[in-house]
């Protein structure tokens, strides 16, 4: 979800600034028809909230960041606050996210975007032109090597599990009758 969220960050900024509201609804409400789509889809095939179903990640950036100016600031500023409403999953996100299907995976993370929208338009009201110096992105690299040096002890303690695409709904890749190895395997 945060490599999504980064991607998406970089991708909206090729994008964004758009001309009008008409057009970040149009690209909002886009990714959510799309989104509900493609997450009921994975969710049949691997359960519910499936890791492999990203594009909910899509949306939340895209609303976290929609109406603001596009600086490395404002792009970091907005990933920084959409993961962290995404983890704290606040009122009501948590509801949302047990709505049927696709919805419920789209539904919490634009909960998400949108309470990241509001912090950053607020931070933009008191802090109008955020920049980021030299000196701040050095730690913030420092940090993003260290979570990719250990992403793998990481995931196993605190990441949910993962989709494997030769896998069923339980996890495991499938084995056919009599235990002996697949020929994907």
């Amino acid at each position: 979800a945060t490599f999504a969220s980064a991607v998406a960050a970089l991708g909206l900024a090729l994008v964004y600034p758009l001309d009008s509201a008409w057009a970040y609804a149009a690209v909002i409400a886009g990714l959510m028809l799309a989104g509900v789509w493609a997450s009921t889809r994975l969710e049949r095939s691997y359960g519910h909230d499936p890791s492999a179903a990203v594009i909910d990640e899509v949306l939340g950036m895209a609303l976290a960041l929609a109406w603001a100016p596009i600086t490395p600031a404002t792009l970091v500023l907005g990933f920084v606050l959409f993961r962290i409403f995404d983890i704290l999953k606040l009122w009501p996100g948590r509801r949302l996210e047990r709505l049927p299907r696709g919805w419920g995976v789209m539904a919490d993370d634009a909960c998400a975007g949108v309470y990241a929208a509001l912090v950053l338009q607020g931070l933009l009201r008191v802090w109008p032109e955020p920049r980021l110096e030299p000196w701040q992105v050095a730690p913030a690299a420092a940090a993003a090597v260290l979570l990719v040096a250990f992403r793998k002890p990481l995931l196993r303690r605190y990441g949910k599990k993962r989709c494997d695409l030769r896998a069923g709904l339980g996890g495991e890749p499938s084995r056919p009758p009599g235990g002996a190895k697949s020929e994907i395997q």
